[in-house]
C-alpha cells in the first residue's frame, strides 16, 4: 500500500516531497492456491457481500471506556434487550456509491470533525471486494457517512445498526456496512451529528501488502549474531521510502561462536551456535520450533505474496524470495543445534550482565543447553525439554525441505531435509513424556511422511495419533487457537499420497477443532473464547490466539474442512481476526509496533524489549531513541494512558505483533477495565519496577513480542497480500 499524499503530509508535516511514494503496485488479487477455485471476485476470498448469518464474522467493537484515548462522542447506552441482526445494514446505503474519484484539487485539506476513537475500523483498510464493516461505540441508527480523505467529498451515506453487545467487550455498539463500495481511494468515516470521525483508511487491492512486509522484516532487527547496518536497518520496503526510521546495532553476542555449555547441562566443550532471532524481548534462542511452520505455510499458500527485495535487507537481489532468506537465518541455527545422534539441544541464552540496550552492548554469559531448558534465577523461557525441541525442529527442518525446494533452492533443501531425518530416526527410537511431546512429535511424523513417503515410522504415527478426540482435546478444550496437532493437520491434508480415509478422519476432527469451535463463540469484535467471568484465549499473548483462530480458519477454507459452515462463512470468520488485529477492537488499537508509516498510526509504540525500551533499570522508560512516540508522528489521540506519554527518535522498530490483552495480569499497575477481557491492555514499557519483594509493572506479560506471535499473523496475512 502507498499512502496519497495527503495522508502522509498530515502524519509527517516534516515532509515536503513525496513523489516517489505516489505509485501503487497494481495486480490482480491472489488469495488461494491454483488449485482451488475460489478467488475474491466469488465470495470466497474474504468478500461477503450475501452473507446474513453469523453476520458479526469480519467486524470489530466498540470502546466503552476502557480505550485511555476514547471519545465521549459515543453513547454507550441503547435497549440492553437488543438482538439486533449484526451486518448492520437494514438501513442501506441512500448516497452516491459509484461516485467519481474526482481530482484532489490542489492539495491536502483538513478532514470534517474531530478525531475519535469511538469509530473503530480496519486502520489500513480493505481490498474493493471486501465486506467493510466498522464498529461504532453506541450511535443507534444513526447517520454514516464516507468521506473522501482528499477533498472531503462525500463518497456514501448510510445508517447504523441497531445496539448489540459484544461478550469480549461488554461494549454497546452499532455496525456501519459500507461493503457496496468499492472504488480505490483513501477515506475516513464522518458522523455529522457528533461532529467526530476515524481514522484514515483505504480500500485497494495491495492495502495488506505493506503490513506483511513489515510484520516480516521486523525478524531482521530480531537477528543474533547479526548487524544491522544502513542502508538496511530502516523502515522502507520495496516500494515504500519510509519516514526515516533507524535501527543500527552491531553484532551482538560473539560468544555463541564458541558457546560453553550451561550449568547442568551435558558438556561438549565449545560448541558454535550463533545465528537464529531472539525469540522475544530478551536475547534468549530457544527451539519453542514456534512461528517458523506457520511462516513456511505462508510462503506455500501464496509464494506470489513474497518475493526478492521485498524486506529490503542484506540478502534482498540474490534471486530468493526474501521470507526464505529470513527463515534461513533461524533454520541453519536449528541445524547447528543438533547433535550426532540426531537430537537437538534445547537453548543458546545467557543469564547477569548489567547491559541491554543495544544487543551488541550485551554483556550476558551465553551458554547452550543440552538439557531441559530452565527457568528461574535470571534465566528466561524455559521449560522446553529434548523430546519438545527435537519435535518442533524435526517439524520445522522437514517442512523447510519442502518448502526451499518449491523455490529452487536445493543446497538449503538438501541441508534441511537430511537434519530432518536424522531428528526423525532420533524421535523413532524416543518414548514421549507428556502430551506436549507427544504432540510435537505426530507434527514432526507428519511433516517427515510429507517429505519422504518412505518413512513408515513416521505414516505409523500419524495414523495411529487420535485425530477424533483431537489428543483428548475435542469436544470442549480446544480452541481455534491450538497450534501444533493443527500443524500435523496441514502436513496430512496437503501430502498428496495420504490415504482418503486419513484425510476424511483428519478433515473431520479439523472442522471439529478449530471451524465448528470457532463458530461457537460470537463477539462483534475478535470473537475468542472468554468473558468478564473467564479469560480464557485473552492471556497471555493473546494477539497470538486472535491471529492463530484467523490463520487456522483460512487454512481449513483452503482445505475445504468447513463442517456445516459454508466457504464464505469460513474465511469472512477468518478475516475478522485480522481486522481486529489491524485496529478493529475495543481498544481502536494496531496491535504492531510503530506502524504509522505505512497507515497504521495508533499502533503500539512502548513495548517491553531488551533493545527498544531497556535502560538499565529494570526496562522503565528513558529510552530516547527508540521507547516511545516517534517524534515524526502525529497522533492526536497519544498518549493511551496518562501515565505513558513517553516520545523518542524513532520508535521501536516497525510491525512486531505485541502480545495483547491479558485477563490474568499478574502485576499492579492499572489496567483500565481489565476485567472486560478485550480491554485488558495497556500500552507501556516498564519491566519490574521492583517494590522490594515483588514486581510490580511486569509489562512482559502485556506489550512483549514473539516469534510464536508473528508467524500466525504472516500466515494469516498471506492469504490477503497481493502478491506480484
Amino acid at each position: 500500500m502507498i499512502m496519497p499524499g495527503n495522508r502522509l503530509m498530515r502524519l509527517f508535516p516534516g515532509i515536503a516531497t513525496l513523489a516517489g511514494l505516489l505509485a501503487c503496485h497494481q495486480g490482480t488479487i491472489q488469495v488461494w492456491d491454483a488449485g482451488s477455485d475460489a478467488n475474491p471476485a466469488d465470495g470466497d476470498g474474504g468478500i461477503l457481500p450475501d452473507r446474513d448469518e453469523n453476520a458479526d464474522a469480519g467486524e470489530d467493537g466498540g470502546d466503552a471506556g476502557g480505550d485511555p484515548a476514547g471519545d465521549p462522542g459515543g453513547d454507550p447506552g441503547g435497549d440492553p434487550g437488543s438482538d439486533a441482526g449484526l451486518d448492520g445494514s437494514d438501513a442501506g446505503p441512500d448516497g452516491d456509491a459509484g461516485a467519481d474519484g474526482g481530482d484532489d484539487g490542489g492539495g491536502p485539506v483538513e478532514p470534517l470533525g474531530t478525531l475519535s476513537g469511538v469509530i473503530r475500523i480496519n486502520h489500513f483498510g480493505w481490498r474493493p471486494a471486501d465486506r467493510k464493516i466498522a464498529v461504532i461505540l453506541g450511535n443507534n441508527g444513526s447517520a454514516v457517512e464516507l468521506r473522501r480523505l482528499s477533498d472531503n467529498f462525500l463518497a456514501l451515506s448510510l445508517v447504523s445498526g441497531a445496539l448489540q453487545n459484544d461478550e469480549d467487550s461488554v461494549d454497546r455498539v452499532s455496525l456501519a456496512d459500507f461493503s457496496a463500495f468499492n472504488e480505490s481511494g483513501e477515506y475516513y468515516l464522518y458522523l455529522p451529528e457528533a461532529g467526530l470521525r476515524s481514522y484514515a483508511f483505504s480500500i485497494r487491492a495491495d492495502v495488506y501488502d505493506v503490513v506483511g512486509a513489515a510484520a516480516m522484516k521486523s525478524f531482521y532487527f530480531q537477528r543474533c549474531n547479526h548487524d544491522k547496518t544502513l542502508p538496511f536497518a530502516v523502515d522502507a520496503l520495496a516500494g515504500f521510502a519510509g519516514i526515516g526510521g533507524q535501527w543500527v546495532d552491531g553484532a551482538c553476542h560473539g560468544t555463541d561462536f564458541s558457546a560453553p555449555a550451561g550449568p547442568g547441562s551435558p558438556d561438549h566443550g565449545p560448541l558454535d551456535v550463533h545465528g537464529g532471532w531472539h525469540d522475544a524481548g530478551d536475547y534468549q534462542k530457544t527451539l519453542w520450533g514456534r512461528g517458523v511452520p506457520e511462516m513456511l505455510f505462508a510462503y506455500e499458500m501464496n509464494p506470489s505474496a513474497w518475493h526478492d527485495g521485498q524486506l529490503h535487507i542484506p540478502e534482498s537481489g540474490n534471486g530468493v524470495p526474501d521470507i526464505l532468506d529470513e527463515l534461513a537465518w533461524e533454520l541453519d541455527f536449528y541445524v547447528r543445534m543438533q547433535r550426532p545422534d540426531g537430537h537437538f539441544m534445547t537453548s543458546a541464552k545467557g543469564r547477569g550482565g548489567t547491559a541491554s540496550s543495544p544487543p551488541s552492548a550485551s554483556d550476558q554469559e551465553r551458554v547452550y543447553f543440552d538439557c531441559t531448558s530452565p527457568s528461574g534465577s535470571d534465566w528466561s523461557g524455559g521449560g522446553v525439554t529434548i523430546g519438545e525441541a527435537t519435535g518442533n525442529a524435526v517439524l520445522c527442518l522437514a517442512h523447510a525441505a519442502l518448502v526451499f525446494e518449491s523455490a529452487g533452492q536445493t543446497a538449503a533443501a538438501d541441508r534441511y531435509r537430511a537434519a530432518a531425518l536424522a531428528g526423525w530416526t532420533w524421535l523413532e527410537g524416543y518414548a514421549p513424556q507428556n502430551a506436549t511431546e507427544r504432540r510435537a512429535r505426530l507434527a514432526a511424523a507428519a511433516a517427515v511422511y510429507r517429505l519422504d513417503p518412505a518413512r513408515a515410522t513416521a505414516q505409523a504415527v500419524v495414523e495411529a495419533f487420535p485425530w477424533d478426540t483431537w489428543d483428548g482435546e475435542l469436544p470442549w478444550s480446544v480452541t481455534p487457537a491450538e497450534r501444533v496437532i493443527a500443524a500435523g493437520a496441514w502436513h496430512v491434508l496437503q501430502n498428496a499420497i495420504t490415504s482418503n480415509e486419513l484425510k476424511s478422519r483428519v478433515g473431520a476432527a479439523t472442522a471439529a477443532a478449530l471451524v465448528e469451535r470457532a463458530f461457537d463463540e460470537e463477539g462483534v469484535y475478535g470473537g475468542m473464547f472468554g468473558s468478564a467471568a473467564d479469560g480464557w484465549d485473552y492471556g497471555w499473548g493473546s494477539n497470538s490466539h486472535q491471529a492463530m483462530y484467523g490463520a487456522n480458519l483460512l487454512m481449513a477454507a483452503h482445505f475445504d474442512v468447513l463442517g456445516s459452515h459454508s466457504r464464505a462463512e469460513v474465511v469472512a470468520r477468518g478475516l475478522k481476526h485480522l481486522h481486529y488485529l489491524l485496529g478493529l477492537n475495543p481498544l481502536n488499537m494496531v496491535y504492531l509496533t510503530n506502524m504509522a508509516a505505512y497507515g497504521g498510526e495508533h499502533s503500539s509504540f512502548q513495548l517491553y524489549h531488551g533493545w527498544f525500551s531497556y535502560t538499565g533499570n529494570d526496562g522503565d522508560h528513558g529510552n530516547a531513541q527508540y521507547n516511545g512516540k516517534p517524534s515524526a508522528v502525529t497522533e492526536p489521540l497519544y498518549p493511551y494512558h496518562p501515565q505513558d506519554t513517553q516520545t523518542s527518535l524513532y520508535g521501536p522498530a516497525p510491525g512486531l505483533l505485541v502480545g495483547g490483552p491479558n485477563y490474568y495480569y499478574s502485576c499492579t499497575y492499572e489496567i483500565p477495565n481489565r476485567s472486560r477481557p478485550a480491554y485488558a491492555y495497556r500500552d507501556f514499557s516498564v519491566g519490574c519496577d521492583w517494590s522490594g519483594s515483588a514486581c510490580r509493572a511486569c509489562s512482559w506479560e502485556i506489550t512483549e513480542p514473539m516469534a510464536a506471535y508473528q508467524g500466525p499473523l504472516i500466515l494469516l496475512l498471506s492469504f490477503v497480500m497481493n502478491g506480484d
